[in-house]
Formats: structure tokens, C-alpha cells, sequence
């Protein structure tokens, strides 16, 4: 009897092991998806999680989220902090969906900690003008950009920030396009490098038997940024197709995300390199 007690104590300590290593968290989003992952950091404003099994860390905004159950059972619930009453406006006419057509939303655009919509806009005409540059490589047709502002603004969202009131589902409404490609740039100062070199330039005039030196000094100056790309694409229903985040290597501008921006369009479901 002893020895039944000892060997059932035992299996069921196993599988309470194996329960505890299998263990995630789960982040629920408010359009309805659930990841299953492990969460690294929770922050002010965001959430860094990790896929079961990878090492490459994923950010989401809180404003994206419901509720976190931890696998320790706790729960963490966002809802409150997402409230809004935002609407669109009373007299907004939706245009007509068309499933097959991309629109490129103004990106949200944060440098040193402070809202840069106008940059943000600059980043959006960067991408569809891009895109533009062979059409013959999209698979599918997209919506000119001021076309796509013209519709946020008609609607009542005249930044970038305001279309996290909405659900991304109610955005495609708005904009009358089955994929959207949004996403955030963030561009914070790092440091300026300074560096100077200096040559001698030496005339011998044999004549004169005279020999003059000439000196010049050369300074360049350079800064360097930190810059984060969070990139992402939505269908007409709100779910998300592609979420990645890239640093781009070098930034020496703040406009330096075009890099990731060219090097993340060639690589999403809709071009053909």
C-alpha cells in the first residue's frame, strides 16, 4: 500500500512538472486574438513578449490589449486603460470595400519622446511612392495616399494616434481597403560624433630657392540615432498578418527607418522580388 502511495506521488509529481515547463502567458487583444507567448517586459506603454521558442522579442501596445493571463494563473487586465468614446463623425459616408486593395496608413512617428505626425506622413508617402517605384512587383493595387488621409480625416482622425481609438476592423471601413500597412517609428537621439584630419601641402620654388608649406584641417561632424521600426499589416477584419520590429543598422539620420521601411515592403506577402 505504502509502495502504491509512493509511486502515485510520484507520477503525479511529474506531470505537475511538465504542466509547470508547458505553462505560457496568453495576451488577449482587443480585436479578439489570443497569443500565446512568454511575456519579457511590461512597460508604461507597451508589452515585450517572445514566441514559444524564439528568442526574437515582439512589442504590442497596451492600447491593444484587453487582458494578460500570466502562467502563474494572475491576471492583468488593460481594458480600463483603452476606454475611449471616440466615434467617427455623424455625416461620414463609407466608401465601398475593395477586399484586393492595399492602403498605406499614416505611420506614428515619436522622436525623443515627443508625437512627430508630420514625419509620420512623410514616412506613409515614403512607402507608397516606393511602392509605386515598380508596381509591376505588387500583387495587389493600392490606394493613393492622400486618398487614404482624406478618408481618416473625413472620418474625424486627423493623426496617426487617433486610429488607436478604433479597431483596425473599423479602420478598413473607413478607408474602403481589405490590407492595411501601418506601424510606429521611434527615433531617439543618441550622441555627435566629432573627428578631424589635416594634410600639408609643401611648393618648392627652385628659382627663388624658396620652400613654402600650406596647412588645412578638415572636420566632420556626425550624429547617430536610435531608431525602431515596429511594422505591421492588418486585414479588412482587424487580424493581423505581419508584425515585426527593425532597427535599422547605423542610423546617422533621423530619417534613417527608410532603410527598414524599403527592406520590410520587399518582404511582405504583397511583393514579388
Amino acid at each position: 500500500m505504502k509502495l502504491s502511495l509512493l509511486t502515485l506521488s510520484f507520477f503525479l509529481s511529474i506531470i505537475f512538472q511538465v504542466r509547470a515547463q508547458n505553462a505560457t502567458d496568453q495576451i488577449f487583444l482587443s480585436n479578439g486574438e489570443i497569443i500565446t507567448a512568454t511575456v519579457k517586459k511590461v512597460e508604461p506603454n507597451t508589452i515585450t513578449y517572445s514566441y514559444l521558442g524564439e528568442n526574437l522579442e515582439n512589442i504590442v501596445e497596451k492600447t491593444e490589449i484587453n487582458k494578460i493571463v500570466f502562467k502563474s494563473g494572475r491576471e492583468q487586465v488593460f481594458a480600463g486603460e483603452n476606454t475611449s468614446n471616440r466615434t467617427i463623425n455623424a455625416n461620414f459616408e463609407y466608401p465601398p470595400m475593395k477586399s484586393n486593395e492595399g492602403a498605406i496608413l499614416p505611420f506614428e512617428f515619436v522622436f525623443d519622446g515627443s508625437a512627430a505626425p508630420e514625419e509620420g506622413i512623410e514616412a506613409q508617402e515614403y512607402y507608397y511612392h516606393n511602392l509605386m517605384r515598380r508596381p509591376e512587383r505588387n500583387t495587389i493595387s493600392y490606394q493613393d495616399a492622400e486618398l487614404t488621409r482624406k478618408r481618416l480625416r473625413a472620418a474625424g482622425i486627423t493623426e496617426a494616434n487617433d486610429m488607436r481609438d478604433f479597431e483596425m476592423a473599423e479602420i478598413a471601413k473607413i478607408v474602403g481597403a481589405g490590407i492595411m500597412v501601418t506601424g510606429k517609428i521611434t527615433v531617439d537621439y543618441r550622441s555627435t560624433n566629432s573627428s578631424s584630419t589635416g594634410s600639408t601641402t609643401t611648393k618648392v620654388d627652385t628659382r627663388k630657392k624658396k620652400v613654402k608649406s600650406y596647412s588645412s584641417d578638415y572636420s566632420t561632424t556626425t550624429d547617430e540615432f536610435d531608431t525602431k521600426v515596429l511594422f505591421r499589416i492588418y486585414d479588412k477584419n482587424g487580424d493581423k498578418i505581419v508584425d515585426i520590429q527593425r532597427v535599422p543598422f547605423l542610423a546617422t539620420t533621423r530619417d534613417n527607418y527608410v532603410t527598414a521601411l524599403n527592406y520590410l515592403m520587399k518582404r511582405t506577402p504583397y511583393y514579388e522580388k
